[in-house]
This record gives C-alpha cells, structure tokens and sequence, in this order.
C-alpha cells in the first residue's frame, strides 16, 4: 500500500488528525503559572503550589504518523465505514451480504446460551458470559445462523451497532498484513412475545488487512472470539418520558458553542442543572431549573403535575448565573436558595426575597462550578462550598499536575443569620485539583464527619479528609491522575453503610485505541509513567468501592460502569425497586458546528 495516500488534506485526515492531535496534546508536563485574577481567595497557600517549568513532551513523527494511520484505518474506514454496512446486513436479515465478510477458511468461537451466570431482579432477567465459559467452533455458515437466531427474536428491533475497540496490525507498521483487535455488537428491541430485550457481544478478531478498499470487500474476517456477553430482558422499560404529561416543559438542547455571550462575559463552566426541595413543606418535590438564558421554578402540584410560578414566587427570570444550590441556611425548617451571586430567604414557603448586601455578607465568585451544601463541623448551622474557582486562566496540562493550582474551592462555615465567615485559608480545604465541575460531601473514613471529593477537569480530583478540628487533610484515591472529570455522586452499591463515588469523566474510544497503540517504551525516558497517566484520561467513569477506614478500590471497569461517553453529571437512586442503587449518568452536550464535535 502507498501510505502517502492518507496524508492529503480532506475531510477524512482532517478528522482523524483532529482526534489524534487532541490526545497527543495531552502530553504536557508542568504548568506555566499566570498570573491570578482577582477573587476572595487569590494568595496561594504555602506548600500546594509547585512551580514546575513548563516542558513540552514531544512524540516522534513516525510515532504519530502510525498513530494517525492506524486510527484512520482501524476507527474510521472500519468503524465508521464498514461496520455500519455489517449492522445494517443483520438489521435488514440481508445473510448473504453478512456471509460475504467472512473468509472461506473463516472460524468463530461463541458462548453456548445455556451455558452462562443468569441474575433475577424486580425488574428484569439478566444473564452473563465470560472467558470461564466453554466456547465452541464455528464455519461461516453457522456463524451467521448464530447471529441470525439472535436477529429473528425481535420483532422491532430498535437498536442494531457494531463498534471498534480495539484495533492495530498483527505486526507495527505492516498494513497490508493482517490486523487484530477487538469489537461489540449490540442488538436491542422489541421481542415477538413483546418482552424488551438486548444483548452485547464483545470479540476478539483477525482481519485479512484494512485499507481503503475494506468497506466494499469481501472474506475480511479470518476469525472471531467472543469472550464475553450480556444478555438482558424486561417487560418493558425501566423509565417513560413523562415531561409533556406533568407540565414541566424543558427548555431544549442549547448549543453551547453558538450562545452568545456579552463582551465581558466568560463562558462558564457549565450551562445549568435542576435542583429538587421542596420548598412551601407540602410533601411535594418542587424543581428550581437553570439555565444560561434564565431560570423555571416549578412548583410540584398533586397526581406528580407541576406548574411554572418563577416570578410569583419572587425570582428574576432571566438571572444568567446557572449555579445554584438549595439549604435552609436559618434554621427555620423552609429551604432557601443560592443562584449564581444571590441569596434568597425562603418566606415561610409563601415566595423567596432576595436579600440585600448588609443582610448576606458573601461576595461570591461568579464564574464556578459548583455550589454544595454541608455542615461540615457539625455545629447545627449550613455551611455551603464553592467549587472551581479559577485563580489562573491557563488550565493545561492535564499530565503530571500533581500540585499546580488553576482553581480553588472556598469553604464559607455559617455563622448565623445567613452571615457566613470564609474558612478556606484555615480549614485547608481549598483543594489542588483543576477546572473542578462539581463536588460532594459524604463520610468517607467512618468517623461521623463530612469529607470531601472533587470532580476536576484537568489534573487529579480532589478528596479531603475532615481532622473534626474545623481543619482538612488532602488525600489520594487510587488511581490519582483522575480522568477528565466532571459529574461526581456518592452511592451504595453493597448497602454496606459505606458510601461509595461514582465519578463521571469523559470517555473517548478513538482515544482509548489510540493510547493502547502507542508504541511500547516510547516514555519510559520521562519517568512519572507517563503512558499509565495516558490510560487514565480515557479510560472512562470510575466507581470506588469503600473497604472501610478511608479505603477505597477502583472497580468501574471491572462492573461494567465505565464506558458512558462524556458524562457531565451523575446520579444513584434504586429506580426497580429491588433494595439496591442504580447509577444513571448523563452525557454529552449538542453542538451543530463541526468543528466543535459533540460529547
């Protein structure tokens, strides 16, 4: 093959250069301090900040030359191009155009259905395949019969994908010769006894070659190996869309991208959420929702119908601060409200007042995260945080910031009747972490004291443990380089009396191919493992299971939690019913210009 080929300028290498160069340019060690903007935190406490000199972590040409290649091949005229045609010869049950990608000297290897770990809930039948499993041989024939029989259960069959994984030649640089990797199927639908059903199939492959010819070709594939399967069937959904039936209208996707912003306004870290209370104690959920064009309060009426009443309940519309949080801040049982720089008294759940400078003596920042609530030295009173503070404009790099700080996180502790006092500086709590999205309180180590972890964008999450002395101590969890994170909640999962983080990152495959394909060594010069650091940023969400006394595993991956795509927020609750959490997270954001690529 002539390898020059890919390296005209058209749309295609444009794309794949722009995916490539975005995980290359992670490979940044040190930070270049500017100088900090003006805030009520702005001298750097002694012993967090490191300066370090800003030094540039260069890949050779060739490396990224065949960095670029392979996920040109591999993601994109495999994945993008191929596959698609796969899926739609199983979707449209065309068996002769699927046989036609296989070899004639083609093998699979597949789970036996019967065989399998099988799970009951409330709310459905799951069952599950793994290498422990005996897998049995297959001709290309009895192949497609095996994808056929999955293929004719649904009667509507909703959901028909097969994706990249994994992905390189059998020897570097030889692209013509044969490749290995891996790739899923997922199929998902309506079944003929009208059952919701889906199933995952992940396998390891050997393709003849790819190269620009591969979407049209046939005999690719020389074998197949499935090492793992889930299968899962309900009566119907877990969830319904019931937005139009209760009155609560959204208020649409907004591209981020085109929102116009005032000249002296910078973009903010995020562009709203939903904040539950219930705020006239009536024992109904009301939702305050924000937004970067204005704000909805929607008052929970009876038969789960709510009503918008922003302005009756004595709230601008149009603030344009999407940060919030919800406390009863008095001690008088009603909820008040914190948006973007204001605070409001909650009036006896008749409407909110916004109070005044003489009687809330907070400045607070405007561009942040996050807001968050606790009583974190237990004094009976609300404290509140705020979250991502920037301190610097320049938030790179995201390898190796182990101790360079872009953004604080300011502790304000409740001194009584809505007057707070800044403890950031004394308690030690104003966190090393980057671009923090959003943060969360629980015990983590046992001792009836509200600890701390952050969600940082850039660099390592934060996790400060609480001494009771009105002071924190920083910690690490494993796996301290973080990933890219912005969504954070604590669960569950075991019902142990432990809480357990679930962290939302952002999640790239192109980039997970991309890492894996890096050629062995090629940082070994650099020390501060360099690759593992790499491996973290794509790695996916992450949940950390807590083994008591402040210990905590990483086991994301290992339950099948990870691979979510950008997720900006996270939630757990117990949506079947059956005791335990269940995690949902959010992800993605929408854009219509091309080259700002959606989530």
């Amino acid at each position: 093959m002539n390898r020059k080929s890919i390296s005209k300028p058209n749309f295609l290498n444009t794309a794949i250069c722009t995916i490539v160069s975005g995980i290359l340019c992670l490979l940044v060690i040190g930070c270049d301090l500017s100088t900090p903007v003006e805030g009520p935190f702005t001298d750097t406490p002694e012993t967090d900040v490191e300066t370090e000199s800003a030094e540039t972590l260069a890949i050779p040409e060739d490396d990224a030359k065949y960095l670029q290649d392979v996920e040109h091949f591999g993601g994109f005229v495999l994945g993008d191009l191929t596959f698609p045609k796969i899926a739609a010869a199983i979707e449209n049950e065309e068996w002769d155009t699927l046989t036609n990608f296989f070899a004639d000297d083609f093998q699979a290897e597949t789970f036996r259905w019967s065989d399998g770990q099988e799970q009951l809930t409330n709310f459905g039948k799951f069952r599950t395949w793994n290498e422990e499993n005996k897998t049995y041989r297959m001709l290309p024939d009895e192949f497609v019969s095996y994808i056929r029989e999955l293929r004719e259960q649904y009667s509507e069959l909703m959901r028909c994908s097969i994706q990249v994984m994994q992905m390189a030649p059998e020897t570097r640089g030889k692209f013509d010769e044969p490749w290995q990797g891996s790739f899923k199927i997922f199929l998902a639908g309506r079944t003929h006894v009208n059952s919701i059903s889906q199933y995952t199939l992940r396998f390891n492959c050997r393709l003849a070659k790819i190269d620009e010819q591969t979407p049209n070709a046939n005999g690719i594939f020389l074998s197949v190996g499935c090492f793992s399967a889930e299968y899962a069937t309900a009566a119907d959904f877990l969830l319904e869309d019931i937005t139009a039936k209760t009155g609560m209208t959204s208020l649409g996707l907004r591209d981020n991208w085109k929102h116009s912003y005032e000249e002296d306004q910078k973009r903010p870290f995020i562009t709203g959420g939903i904040y539950a209370n219930d705020f006239n104690q009536d024992g109904i959920t009301d939702f305050l929702v924000t937004d970067l064009d204005g704000l909805f309060f929607y008052v929970g009426l009876p038969e789960g119908r709510f009503q918008e009443q922003t302005i009756q309940l004595g709230l601008q519309r149009f603030i344009k601060d999407p940060v919030a949080c919800v406390g009863d801040f008095n001690n008088d049982t009603y909820e008040d409200l914190i948006i973007g720089q204001s605070a409001y008294v909650n009036e006896q759940g008749k409407r909110f007042r916004k109070l005044n400078d003489k009687e809330f003596n907070v400045e607070l920042t405007r561009i942040k995260g996050a807001l968050t609530v606790v009583d974190f030295d237990n004094d009976g009173l609300l404290d509140f945080m705020e979250v991502g503070i920037i301190l610097k404009e320049d938030m790179l790099p995201y390898i190796n910031r182990v101790k360079s700080q872009s953004t604080a996180n300011y502790l304000w502790r409740n001194i009584g009747n809505f007057k707070f006092e800044d403890v950031t500086e004394k308690s030690k709590a104003v966190g090393l972490g980057t671009g923090a999205f959003s943060a969360v309180w629980f015990d983590a180590n046992g001792d009836q004291l509200p600890d701390y972890m952050s969600a940082c964008e850039f660099g390592k999450n934060d996790f400060y443990i609480n001494n009771g002395d009105g002071t924190f101590t920083q910690t690490d969890l494993p796996g301290v380089h973080g990933g890219l994170s912005m969504g954070i909640t604590v669960t569950d999962i075991d019902n142990d009396g432990l809480g357990d983080p679930y962290v939302g990152n952002m999640y790239s495959k192109a980039g997970e191919r991309i890492v894996a394909n890096i050629r062995p060594g090629l940082y070994d010069e650099y020390g501060d493992n360099i690759q593992e650091q790499l491996e973290e940023i794509v790695s996916g969400n992450e949940l950390y299971h807590n083994k008591g006394n402040g210990e905590f595993e990483r086991i994301g991956r290992q339950v099948g939690v990870n691979d979510v795509g950008w997720a900006y927020g996270t939630g757990a609750a117990d949506l079947d019913g059956d005791g335990y959490p269940d995690i949902y997270a959010p992800v993605g954001f929408q854009s219509v210009d091309s080259s700002r690529p959606d989530g």
